[in-house]
């Protein structure tokens, strides 16, 4: 079976460089735990101020908080493949004067993980003090027979903010007409040049 690596990429969409005051801290946001309980309602999050001309919104949105920000068509398309591994945490888009531009977005929160990397055979770095935290990824070799065959989104066990996709999801999101996203073919990933 084939995976990609997901990403949010535009040229030109809006970039959000902070979460919704009151949410728990980045950190969480690659653990693969629920969060909802946890999360504000009524979250805003604006155009960052670093990017004065970058307004489009597209389906993915860009952000330097390592998230996944998403538009509720996103959210359509993982509930028509019943995706149960991920929760919705709406927040509501605002310009760079924290005016509304857009609702029913939100961070999808990828819940769990799989056994995804091979560490002997692919090109990494693991993190010195926990000794088995991917810190770096280059020419990424997926592990044989550890991913669970229903798995459609999932992050990678030892690498956390890595979110991949099963060929039905890619599928799904080009069909749908998706935006502001790139999918990377995982197998031979290099982290340095997504």
């Amino acid at each position: 079976m084939s995976y990609w690596v997901l990403k949010a990429e535009s040229a030109d969409g809006a970039v959000i460089d902070a979460l919704p005051e009151g949410s728990p801290t980045n950190w969480k946001f690659s653990r693969g735990e629920p969060l909802a309980r946890q999360f504000p309602a009524g979250g805003k999050v604006s155009f960052s101020d670093h990017f004065p001309d970058r307004r489009k919104l597209y389906d993915f949105v860009r952000n330097t908080v390592g998230v996944l920000l998403v538009s509720s068509r996103v959210k359509q398309v993982l509930e028509d493949l019943q995706v149960h591994n991920a929760e919705f945490l709406p927040v509501t888009m605002c310009d760079h004067q924290w005016s509304p531009v857009a609702e029913g977005y939100g961070i999808l929160n990828v819940l769990g993980s799989q056994d995804v990397i091979d560490l002997e055979r692919s090109d990494c770095d693991i993190d010195p003090i926990t000794k088995k935290e991917v810190t770096r990824v280059g020419n990424l070799v997926l592990t044989q027979g550890k991913i669970d065959p229903k798995a459609d989104i999932f992050r990678a066990r030892n690498m956390m903010e890595l979110v991949l996709v099963s060929e039905r999801v890619k599928i799904s999101f080009e069909q749908a007409g998706l935006t502001g996203f790139k999918l990377h073919v995982a197998e031979g990933f290099d982290d340095m040049f997504a």
